[in-house]
């Protein structure tokens, strides 16, 4: 939340950054551990039989003759500079290359995902909010859990079962880049995960919001119920699901790598099993820092929203 004596934006979103740079120095010192002991990746890329001269100018090559100390401290300087290092399976292929032409699928997949949620998760808590404790909360709110019942890559196969092979309305696999058609189910079947808790959280916010005094004098006034609801009540509620939205991106990025194995779309999730499979320890490093720094904006985002949001945290003194 926005400190209460009136920090300037940009000095608060320069402090936040600051807090952040010892969050990347400790996904990435995480990493660089679990990476020293998984083995060295040139023996796992060149195989049990390789020439063990060949295997050793590799690993000069690539800099894993040298103790780990050292490395550590040549990746995090790599890392100031934005270079996130290169493949070892792929031959050289700088790793932030991989990895920008998954994002623009995962991304996509991902924010499709969030725009169902909130759809569907804001709309149901405003339903149920508005007829607490009837036939139509129960409804709402009981359709909403059902998403968040079923793991992503399972709803994933029962809607390809349903829309695609049965029904023919979207195809299977055969990703064709900026279609449409093929980014549907990924996105649907991932929302509805976010579905429940976003609905229930709306839910309880706008009757505590709707008890409050302005509110009543809203409707004293005369004003539609309906107007009530969403042009002063739903405003105001908003804050905490914010931050539950915030939250769950980051979760759904990583649906979004599970989903698009269902979906045979080509997003970061095919390059990480990849790379794992590989054992391409750059590659697989390199998306630990992405997912970090993803989840990092995403939380400075919300708490800079919250000032947009609520005008008591905004004019406060």
């Amino acid at each position: 939340m926005l400190p209460c004596n009136r920090i300037p934006v940009h000095k608060y979103i320069f402090s936040r950054l600051l807090q952040a740079v010892p969050v990347i120095f400790g996904v990435a010192l995480i990493s660089f551990i679990l990476s020293e002991l998984s083995g060295s990746p040139v023996r796992a890329a060149l195989g049990q039989h390789a020439d063990p001269e060949t295997i050793k100018k590799i690993e000069a090559f690539y800099g894993y003759d040298k103790p780990s100390p050292v490395r550590f401290v040549s990746y995090l300087g790599h890392l100031a500079n934005g270079n996130l290092g290169v493949s070892i399976s792929k031959e050289g292929v700088p790793v932030s290359t991989l990895i920008v032409s998954g994002m623009s699928v995962t991304l996509k997949i991902a924010l499709g995902a969030m725009l169902v949620a909130i759809a569907l998760g804001v709309t149901a808590g405003v339903v149920s909010a508005s007829r607490p404790n009837s036939a139509l909360d129960y409804t709402a709110l009981i359709g909403a859990s059902l998403g968040v019942s079923f793991p992503a890559f399972f709803l994933g196969m029962l809607f390809l079962l349903l829309f695609a092979v049965r029904l023919h309305w979207f195809p299977i696999g055969g990703y064709v880049p900026g279609s449409l058609r093929h980014l549907v189910l990924p996105c649907l079947s991932l929302g509805l995960i976010s579905t429940a808790s976003i609905a229930r959280l709306t839910r309880n916010c706008m009757l505590e919001t709707l008890s409050q005094d302005y509110v009543r004098s809203g409707r004293a006034k005369g004003l539609g119920n309906w107007y009530v609801l969403v042009g002063h009540a739903l405003p105001n509620a908003l804050v905490p699901v914010v931050t539950i939205i915030g939250s769950d991106f980051g979760g759904l990025l990583v649906g979004a790598v599970l989903t698009e194995t269902v979906y045979q779309v080509p997003g970061v999730g095919s390059v990480i099993n990849d790379a794992i499979f590989e054992r391409d320890l750059p590659v697989i490093m390199g998306c630990c820092i992405i997912f970090a720094l993803i989840f990092i904006g995403m939380n400075l985002l919300v708490d800079v929203s919250y000032a947009f949001l609520d005008p008591r945290i905004r004019h406060a003194q």
